[in-house]
């Protein structure tokens, strides 16, 4: 469901900015309908990732988008990771991890890349296996495992620490905290329902965890700010679709959310691009995203968002895509 409140404009940087706000009540356009993009920019294509995939989990280092696991075509899930220049827009192969992962959450912190649970090996049993990965040697280390196991969550730094969030596994609810340099992990305050295939992204030192889906509930349109300094959750204006399987990223301060899937009577991928503003709680449309795909991963970086792979239909489905959106 796509939805718009109230029309402003005179963003602070001159654009557009359709608001929906968390007074507001969505409701949903008329059939077929499309909403005018209300922050411009263009899409453009990326050179392609070497290997084809879906539900995967990215992270930056060093202006370096890296992008680890997910399904290959045939279901075998991967240990692959590979390194994107969006400088020289080209890829290059590092060391794979020793066991397949799908639907794993990563992060960086302190020039290293850290990978939380998913789905391991053949048995596909959601994981609470901590691995590091150092650019600088191109070897990977395993560390501290969780508390508890998770797949399908999302991960996010904040400062020297990163956070957990969602998932399948006990107490989805229950955030996690990582402190890398000390290896060790921390239980958080619970967000208000559980929730997996969600996305999140952190803006001004707090975390955004955006969508999702649960068992009994289906996609979510749900957003819930939490703030790590006093270790509280708080309720945001609702994402303008209900949808999981997407990806999120924070880009000059906003968060741009494409991507996502949708089963039932009607299994589609989600076009719809929604960026949302923390400072205003609020969200505007933009360009949809070229290609719609699913379990697939994006990155902000030198003022462009970057979207990675994914599957272009509902279910097992892989892609080598990435396009590039330049506000």
């Amino acid at each position: 469901m796509l939805a718009l409140a109230a029309l402003a404009t005179a963003c602070s940087d001159g654009e557009d900015f359709a608001l929906l706000t968390s007074g507001d009540t969505p409701t949903p356009p008329a059939a077929g309908a499309t909403a005018a993009p209300a922050v411009g920019g263009t899409w453009t294509d990326g050179a392609p990732m070497p290997t084809a995939r879906a539900e995967v989990a990215s992270a930056v280092v060093d202006g370096k988008i890296y992008v680890f696991g997910g399904f290959a075509a045939d279901g075998r899930n991967l240990g692959v990771l590979e390194a994107y220049d969006p400088a020289t827009d080209t890829w290059t192969a590092q060391q794979s991890l020793d066991v397949g992962i799908d639907h794993p959450a990563m992060a960086a912190a302190g020039g290293r890349l850290y990978v939380f649970g998913g789905y391991r090996g053949a048995e596909r049993a959601p994981s609470d296996a901590t691995y590091e990965y150092d650019p600088a040697t191109d070897a990977w280390a395993q560390k501290d495992p969780m508390l508890f196991e998770r797949a399908a969550a999302a991960a996010v730094t904040v400062g020297e620490k990163v956070y957990v969030v969602g998932g399948v596994g006990a107490e989805p609810e229950t955030a996690l905290e990582y402190d890398p340099a000390a290896d060790i992990w921390r239980r958080l305050a619970k967000m208000s329902r559980p929730r997996e295939h969600l996305s999140a992204a952190a803006v001004d030192g707090r975390v955004y965890v955006i969508g999702g889906r649960w068992v009994d509930e289906g996609n979510t349109d749900r957003v819930e700010e939490y703030d790590p300094a006093s270790d509280t959750w708080r309720e945001r204006a609702s994402m303008p679709t209900q949808r999981g399987g997407l990806t999120a990223a924070a880009l000059d301060g906003r968060i741009h959310v494409v991507g996502g899937e949708a089963f039932g009577d009607r299994a589609i991928t989600f076009e719809e691009h929604e960026v949302y503003e923390p400072a205003r709680d609020a969200w505007a449309v933009a360009p949809p995203l070229p290609t719609s795909r699913h379990g697939l991963a994006s990155q902000g970086v030198g003022g462009r968002f970057y979207v990675i792979g994914g599957g272009e239909t509902a279910g097992l489905s892989v892609s080598a895509i990435v396009e590039i959106f330049a506000p």
